[in-house]
């Protein structure tokens, strides 16, 4: 018994049984992968200062005063929204995964009002900030000699499954007041609905199809050894995000601050979590004896669940340069997004049936279903220009950074739980097309936005082209020792058309 008590801590402390998953990939780490296909989406959202059109709602709301008097309705269609994310040597030398996410849908819609002769304006508007899914499978079969207990070829499976579906829906309400000509102030206040589906998974195993086991004179095939791993959670979480905005203008030159709260969560819905691991008829590769088996297992849902996403307070400055005075601009933004200290993202009940008395009395963190959460401080920076083409034709142009916030992050008290895997890429992003103006009532926009970030040398996912019976080094059961080999690639294109439509007032 003391033997395998050792045998146990040793296993236990050193991984806290983990098979788990290090890499993957998402845009949910990142603050300004936004696109609402106005004409602030060719710009690469560096309208706080002006400009923003019906997204000044969103960027800066003190700019809605910007409006003429009269009505503004404005919806965006995204004709087309293409990402592909590459993990070179992801799962092994050679074994590569491909992530190519596809979507069609509307994502903006506004209106403005401004009654005539009055110094307020109101807006209200319904937008998707970020949407995203991720879909990846893996698996894999072959002969090879991987059990030392079973002499000769043995059957080799491995499977990979990743799956992550992010959304996050606006709906809002903003009212700007012009203080004088030259300075405006606003606020908006918005209600969000945030629906995280999140679930992961690997699994290997190796069995012999000749070997024959006998028990009391009757045979039986010999056994598997396998180790498996799975997790999944999803919920929505409705929450208030405030924003106050002032604009000053001097000559030439437009100067915007925009102020963001940090999120205040309402209530939580559908929530559920469910994780799983297992090891069984596994050799210690030091005295070639079977290890403990163990199975841990526990799910949750509805009420035994608290479930919140948090975004944070950011401060938002940009200025516009009228070039000449010939209707050219230069715009230049930049937003602080202050850091979140670490928090449980799903806290769930601590159970002790989860596993074998002597299994949990091993586990590091018995807190075995939470899954924690945090976020590093970012700054994002966007320049746009605008020409003016004719008198009824511009064309708009911008680039703008999209750092992550999870790279390198501290996760202090929740160092040992369970966590979302991430890739830690930047990405950045080159905006340009067209807005015209159409039978004097309408403004069409049309562009394009292409993406891309990479990182390299990032640890791998899994090493299923080197295995071993067990891997001491990264504690893997039926996999080789992971190696900084990996490379991660993401591309983004998207194609949009939006329009404005204006009733009453002035044309």
């Amino acid at each position: 018994m003391k033997e395998i008590r050792s045998k146990l801590k040793i296993i236990l402390l050193l991984s806290v049984l983990a098979i788990s998953i290090n890499s993957s990939g998402q845009l949910m780490n990142h603050y300004w992968s936004l696109n609402f296909n106005s004409q602030s989406s060719l710009l690469s959202g560096a309208v706080v200062a002006g400009d923003g059109g019906n997204t000044s709602i969103y960027f800066n709301p003190s700019t809605i005063s910007e409006i003429k008097n009269g009505s503004n309705l404005s919806f965006a269609a995204s004709l087309l929204t293409w990402g592909v994310y590459y993990f070179k040597n992801a799962l092994g030398s050679g074994i590569n995964l491909t992530n190519v996410c596809f979507n069609v849908q509307p994502q903006f819609f506004s209106y403005s009002y401004r009654p005539k002769d009055s110094r307020f304006a109101f807006a209200f508007t319904v937008l998707t900030r970020m949407k995203e899914r991720f879909d990846i499978n893996y698996y894999n079969s072959q002969e090879i000699d991987i059990i030392k207990s079973s002499p000769g070829l043995e059957n080799y499976n491995t499977s990979f499954t990743y799956f992550l579906e992010y959304s996050d829906n606006w709906f809002g309400v903003a009212g700007s007041y012009d203080v004088s000509e030259r300075f405006k102030i606003g606020g908006s206040l918005f209600l969000s609905a945030a629906y995280l589906s999140y679930q992961i998974s690997t699994s290997a195993n190796a069995f012999s199809t000749t070997d024959t086991t006998w028990v009391n004179g009757v045979p039986n095939p010999g056994l598997v050894s396998e180790g498996t791993y799975s997790e999944s959670f999803k919920f929505t979480d409705y929450r208030f995000i405030a924003k106050l905005g002032f604009t000053y203008i001097a000559d030439r030159w437009r100067f915007g601050l925009n102020f963001t709260s940090k999120s205040l969560s309402i209530f939580s819905t559908g929530q559920e979590a469910s994780r799983i691991q297992s090891m069984s008829n596994v050799t210690n590769p030091d005295n070639n004896e079977f290890m403990p088996g163990y199975m841990i297992i526990n799910g949750q849902t509805r009420d035994h669940l608290k479930t919140r996403i948090k975004f944070p307070f950011s401060v938002s400055f940009g200025f516009i340069y009228e070039v000449n005075k010939s209707e050219n601009r230069l715009y230049f933004t930049m937003e602080y997004f202050n850091g979140i200290s670490p928090y449980l993202l799903v806290d769930a009940p601590v159970k002790d049936d989860i596993t074998s008395q002597l299994i949990y009395s091993q586990m590091k963190n018995k807190d075995w279903l939470s899954v924690a959460d945090v976020a590093k401080p970012v700054l994002n920076v966007a320049i746009g220009y605008r020409w003016k083409l004719s008198k009824k034709l511009m064309f708009l142009s911008g680039f703008r950074t999209d750092f992550n916030n999870i790279n390198k992050a501290d996760y202090k008290q929740y160092n040992d739980y369970n966590k979302i895997n991430t890739t830690d890429i930047n990405i950045y992003h080159y905006t340009g097309g067209v807005q015209f103006y159409f039978l004097k009532k309408y403004l069409l926009v049309a562009g394009g936005e292409l993406s891309f970030g990479y990182d390299k040398n990032v640890k791998q996912i899994a090493n299923f082209t080197d295995p071993v019976e067990y891997n001491s080094v990264d504690n893997r059961v039926l996999q080789g020792q992971l190696e900084n080999k990996m490379d991660v690639y993401y591309f983004g294109f998207n194609v949009y058309l939006s329009a404005v439509f204006k009733f009453g007032g002035n044309k």
